[in-house]
This record gives C-alpha cells, sequence and structure tokens, in this order.
C-alpha cells in the first residue's frame, strides 16, 4: 500500500469517463478468462469457495444499472466523494469487485483490508481496473492491503476519512472503540429472514447456517409461527434484503411470495448463488448544498 498515492490529487468526477471505464473493466474481464482461470485454479487451492465469471459481469451490470447518485449534481446541489476509503472485509470476490466499482462511481479512492490472504482473482481485477484508469488517464487509488491483527488497522486509520465494515457485529464495536472521529459504514454481508415452516427441513436449516457463517450474514430465523405472523414479523425489518420459506405447504409458499416485503424471495432454495451485496452510494458521498 502506497500512502503517498492516497494523497495524491483525485481526478475530478466525469461521467462519460467513468462509464466508459466500467464498460472496460467488463470487456477485460471477458477477454482476461485465461489469466483469472488461472488466478481461480490457485484460489481453488487455497480457499473452501468456488469463484464464477458470471457472478463478476453480473456485479458490474448491476452496479452500472444502480443509481448513479453523482450525476444528481446542479446549480444548488452537489455530491462529493468522500476521500479515502477503507473497506474491511473477509474477500468474497464479487463482494470487492462491487465495492471497487462503488468507490469508482462516488468518486473515492480506495483500499481493501482482508485478514491473512486476499483472492488471486480479487488482486487480478485490481490490476485490471487499475490499468483501465491509467488508460483513461483517471487518476485514483485503488489497491489491497493484508493484515494479521486488527492493530494494523488502527495504525492506519488517519489515512482514511470513512471505512466500510463488513464484518461480525463483535469486531465491529471493537473497531468503533479504537476509531474516533470518523465515518463508519458498518455491513453485514446482507440481512436475510428465514422462516421454517417444517421441522422435518431441519438439515436444510443446518446448511444455512453454514452459508450465513462463512458469508457473514445477519439472520432473522423464524419458527413455530404462522406464516402470516412471520411475514408480518419480517416486514416490519425496513432494511431485510433477502427472503427465504422452507416448507411443505403450497399455499403458504404462494402467500409468502405475495406478501413479504425483501428484494429477494427464494422458496425451499439455499441463496448462496443468488444472493448479493450492497451498498448505496449516498453513504459514500457528502452532500453540499450551494446558495448563491
Amino acid at each position: 500500500m502506497d500512502f503517498k498515492k492516497l494523497e495524491d490529487k483525485q481526478s475530478r468526477f466525469n461521467n462519460t469517463v467513468v462509464k466508459n471505464i466500467f464498460d472496460k473493466i467488463e470487456n477485460q474481464i471477458k477477454s482476461s478468462v485465461g489469466p483469472l482461470h488461472m488466478a481461480v485454479s490457485e484460489d481453488n487451492k487455497e480457499f473452501s469457495e468456488t469463484q464464477e465469471f458470471t457472478k463478476l459481469l453480473d456485479t458490474i451490470k448491476r452496479a452500472k444499472n444502480e443509481r448513479w447518485v453523482m450525476d444528481d449534481n446542479s446549480k444548488t446541489v452537489m455530491n462529493e466523494g468522500r476521500g479515502s476509503i477503507a473497506a474491511i472485509s473477509n474477500d468474497i470476490t464479487d463482494v470487492s469487485l462491487y465495492l471497487i466499482l462503488k468507490a469508482l462511481k462516488t468518486n473515492n479512492k480506495i483500499v481493501l483490508f482482508v485478514e491473512d490472504k486476499i483472492h488471486e482473482v480479487t488482486k487480478k481485477i485490481i490490476e485490471i481496473v487499475n490499468n483501465e484508469c491509467k488508460e483513461e488517464k483517471y487518476n485514483t487509488y485503488i489497491d489491497y492491503c493484508e493484515y494479521k491483527d486488527f492493530k494494523e488497522i488502527y495504525d492506519y486509520a488517519d489515512k482514511f476519512e470513512s471505512f466500510i465494515f463488513i464484518n461480525n457485529m463483535d469486531k465491529y464495536f471493537k473497531f468503533t472503540d479504537k476509531v474516533k472521529d470518523k465515518s463508519i459504514i458498518y455491513s453485514s454481508y446482507g440481512t436475510m429472514s428465514l422462516y421454517l415452516d417444517d421441522k422435518n427441513l431441519k438439515d436444510e436449516l443446518l446448511k444455512m447456517d453454514e452459508y450465513v457463517f462463512n458469508n457473514n450474514i445477519e439472520l432473522d430465523l423464524i419458527k413455530e409461527v404462522s406464516v402470516e405472523e412471520a411475514v408480518e414479523r419480517i416486514n416490519k425489518n425496513i432494511d431485510n434484503y433477502a427472503a427465504v420459506i422452507f416448507t411443505k405447504d403450497t399455499k403458504k409458499a404462494y402467500y409468502f411470495i405475495e406478501n413479504v416485503n425483501a428484494k429477494q424471495v427464494f422458496v425451499n432454495r439455499n441463496p448462496d448463488k443468488e444472493y448479493v451485496f450492497e451498498i448505496d452510494d449516498e453513504k459514500l458521498t457528502k452532500l453540499k448544498r450551494i446558495y448563491i
């Protein structure tokens, strides 16, 4: 990690240039199947999860299609990047790519802090992104830092304006005790509500437990209530991102689908391949009102 580059002046946000960089990153990932496959092979020896190119491409499309808050600038309102952001996560590759793209969209520099070892695929993606930014003469800074202990991050805290913390809640509270006077955005990998209707489906629950633990998801488990009560409870959670139901009752499944408020609904399936991480651009920018 080069601290001097964190202090270098960031290019002025240019919507056209950044969208062009997005397109080039997408094309590079499509055409870098060889090098990325080699990186995947190395990762599969080291890590338990498998990488999927389609998920990387889907992540780019999703980031492109989500609202571009920097486009909202006018004569009276201006959105600006926060500056330098440190993202602390366990390096799920598509999440790391998403964070990098979000940093570009909001005109921020970003460093991914990863405990122990970063994925080779993530390293390759950072290389691709930096090469495309350089080609477009778009000055920013995207990098990673492997750490063994949180103390290493505490020592770097003054170098960053904001932190994105994608980790468990206990570590988050310890982190906030040490890092003061900084904007810290807490986000688990996601929030999920699970309604288990049938005790015979407990094997599915065990699989979900493993998935939730590995991917740092906040899970609200609901059981031994009616489907109506379950939906009512889920709908009280305004941050609910995904809702899952395991049931053998078709009527309950349809009621759940039609009435639950969630961006994603899963019926009798573990959402391990379709679940996606999200963060609002507004959290990564600061709003300036202009009076003339």
